[in-house]
């Protein structure tokens, strides 16, 4: 039985290859692909982090630009990490606001402590 981080990596790995292959066939993201992997998967991501001076569409060209290291015109599955850590941490960052009375709209039952010592404790 797969633990709930296996399945979630295998969903980004899955998400991935679904749209890589769009326009050309290929294993890495254009800029087309990346948005409209952008638009159809992170638009809470995107309505929470698009800088009030940009639209959506060049919000994603910058994220785009800014994870392509190596200046080739398209991300490598590396390369997309880049912007899923910035999802990631976004995500991780709304979800200590979302209870206004607490500030901390979630449970980190099962050793997700972010206290000091050790995981689980």
């Amino acid at each position: 039985m797969k633990t709930h981080l296996e399945q979630a990596m295998e969903c980004v790995v899955n998400v991935y290859h679904q749209y890589c292959i769009l326009d050309p066939v290929d294993d890495y993201l254009h800029l087309k692909e990346f948005s409209k992997l952008m638009k159809e998967q992170a638009q809470p991501f995107l309505k929470s982090t698009t800088p009030p001076n940009l639209d959506q569409d060049g919000y994603i060209k910058q994220l785009f630009e800014k994870a392509d290291k190596d200046k080739t015109g398209y991300l490598k599955f590396t390369e997309f990490f880049c912007v899923l850590g910035l999802a990631l941490n976004e995500g991780h960052d709304r979800s200590h606001n979302l209870d206004e009375g607490h500030g901390h709209g979630h449970s980190h039952g099962h050793g997700h402590g972010h206290g000091p010592g050790k995981p689980g404790q």
